[in-house]
């Protein structure tokens, strides 16, 4: 089969190069458009990647003119954008996925969905522990397992075993059920799935045993699979390639459930909790902090003349001011202490536990560190606004934030760069 890589970068051209030679393809690599173009008419290719950005074209445009004249061929193209409206573009032009930069494992994944292997063409790669008592059976096994791309540890014993466990890390765990001295392969299982580390590891049983107790009985303490001596090669590769496979789907989808987590709780920009999840936070703590009559206090911190850092030294720069005032928030504040973005460049800290005093004392620390902090050599300080629960009525978030924002408002009129203090 023929690849054809469109990548001006010689990094993403070895990267790429390094994740397809486990399907023996031929690669073909250009680093233009119009060079992918004078490929296409040489050569037939099976497979495409283009980077979104290229010298002369972009991926989206290089991806349209090819899709008028072959409907069929795979093209994926590799970017680093999350504009979800640049994305569909390139769906709409006939890409056939869209591979982020930052995951490239999913081109592997989309491989194997949209071009045809062969029997024993399988993408694998790392190393498998194998527990066995016979180093014949052991040898033969290595041998078929580097065929797959798996380079393989043996062990004769569950000691053995473990030992190596505790230094390597694998795809793979295979074990014998019946071993010497007494051991099975069940109680091994078993002292792998006791163990945190090892609990998403794919584990293969591998019996001469015809009874069917037994293999549920491996499969009951943890095993993924079993497969029967004598192993036939077909069957042992198929099996493998679908435990490393499925593993490698949890563990993508698994990335992308916190990646969600994150795109729906932190602001994009700073890192910081976003305002929806802190409103979301406050409920909880102040419902809890009322139940309790327990001490909670709110800051809510502007930064003084925004404004004018935007206009004179432009967007980019009063982002970069914005991460670094975040950086130094987070920096001065600890686990139990919830800081978000609030909108533009106001921010709100969530103190549980702390008192109206500690809290006055808190902003006060934190007005003298960002007035000292310089970021992008720009003089900036902040105006804050403190307040707490009141210790003896039911107060909820809203409107201590109220209070608190009030009090940020006589900070500012009174010439910013300062603390003011409301109690309840």
């Amino acid at each position: 089969m023929h690849a054809l890589i469109v990548e001006p970068s010689p990094t993403y051209q070895r990267i790429l190069s390094r994740m397809l030679q486990s399907y023996d393809f031929q690669l073909s690599f250009v680093d233009s458009a119009t060079a992918g173009f004078r490929a296409l008419t040489q050569q037939r290719f099976q497979m495409i990647c283009v980077a979104m950005y290229l010298p002369d074209l972009t991926g989206i445009d290089f991806c349209q003119h090819v899709r008028q004249r072959d409907s069929e061929v795979p093209i994926f193209i590799v970017t680093s954008e999350t504009d979800p409206e640049l994305l569909s573009s390139a769906l709409t032009a006939g890409a056939s996925d869209i591979i982020r930069k930052d995951d490239l494992p999913r081109l592997e994944e989309s491989l194997h969905a949209l071009i045809p292997l062969g029997p024993f063409r399988y993408n694998i790669s790392g190393k498998a522990l194998y527990l066995e008592d016979s180093l014949t059976v052991a040898k033969a096994t290595d041998a078929k397992l580097k065929r797959l791309g798996l380079q393989m540890d043996h062990a004769f014993s569950i000691q053995q075993a473990l030992q190596l466990l505790d230094n390597h890390m694998y795809e793979l765990i295979m074990t014998d059920i019946v071993l010497q001295d007494n051991e099975t392969g069940i109680e091994f299982i078993q002292q792998l799935r006791a163990d945190h580390r090892f609990a998403q590891t794919p584990i293969l049983a591998v019996t001469s045993l015809e009874s069917v107790n037994r293999r549920i009985q491996a499969l009951q303490s943890g095993a993924n699979d079993y497969i029967s001596k004598p192993v036939l090669d077909e069957e042992l590769f198929a099996r493998i390639n679908n435990l490393i496979s499925a593993t490698r789907l949890v563990e993508q989808l698994t990335r992308e459930r916190q990646r969600l987590l994150e795109l729906a709780t932190k602001d994009h920009l700073t890192g910081l909790y976003n305002r929806h999840f802190l409103t979301e936070l406050a409920k909880r703590r102040f419902v809890d902090a009322n139940r309790q009559r327990s001490a909670l206090a709110t800051l809510v911190l502007d930064v003084d003349h925004f404004k004018q850092i935007n206009d004179q030294y432009g967007h980019q720069t009063g982002d970069r001011v914005l991460k670094r005032i975040a950086s130094a928030l987070q920096a001065q504040c600890s686990e139990d202490e919830y800081i978000a973005r609030f909108g533009g460049e106001e921010f709100v800290v969530l103190l549980t536990g702390c008192t109206l005093n500690a809290a006055s004392e808190k902003a006060r620390q934190l007005c003298k560190t960002l007035q000292q902090l310089q970021p992008e050599g720009i003089s900036t300080s902040v105006s804050i606004g403190v307040t707490c629960l009141s210790a003896t009525q039911d107060e909820y978030f809203d409107e201590v934030f109220a209070r608190a924002d009030k009090a940020l408002y006589q900070a500012k009129q009174q010439g910013r760069n300062q603390v003011v203090t409301l109690a309840p």
